[in-house]
């Protein structure tokens, strides 16, 4: 099986999803979030503090184009389509953008204190949905709307999606 690669904003469920899919498919899981940290000893949020979100960028990208080709299931962080060259390496694999709505983004974070972009105050979270939605859909061969469906849903919607399309 060729690898599957899951895309979408923070609270998408690309993570949790990865798993269930994996289970199901008998695949590996990899996470480029923890690609980063385990690589660089520093949690995403030390890495943001003390080199900024340039560094951490580079740092995915690397992790990103040394995943596995086969057998896995890959998670990727809610930026991974801010650099056109990871959108350029994503649209030539198999990539499902997991659109989840804007409300259910806040609904799903609402509480969530590790993320340092969604805990920066500064930042306009939904216009970062918005300039990132064409980048999105540039990188992915396929779509899964995800609002109201539990990840167990999500993963079997995405097996019948692949088993359709081979």
């Amino acid at each position: 099986m060729e690898s599957i690669y899951l895309i979408g904003f923070m609270g998408s469920g690309k993570t949790t999803v990865a798993h269930e899919l994996a289970k199901r498919c008998g695949a590996a899981v990899q996470d480029t979030d923890r690609m980063v940290e385990t690589n660089y000893e520093l949690s995403i949020k030390e890495i943001f503090a003390a080199f900024g979100e340039d560094t951490f960028r580079a740092y995915e990208h690397q992790m990103l184009i040394n995943t596995n080709p086969a057998n896995t299931i890959v998670s990727t962080g809610g930026g991974i389509i801010e650099s056109q060259q990871n959108i350029n390496w994503l649209s030539t694999h198999q990539v499902i953008y997991l659109k989840t709505s804007w409300a259910e983004i806040v609904r799903r974070l609402q509480h969530d204190k590790n993320r340092p972009i969604w805990n920066d105050q500064t930042r306009d979270k939904l216009a970062l949905l918005n300039a990132r939605e064409e980048k999105y859909l540039q990188a992915s061969k396929y779509v899964i709307q995800t609002d109201e469906k539990n990840p167990k849903e999500i993963a079997n919607e995405i097996v019948r999606l692949i088993r359709i399309n081979k």
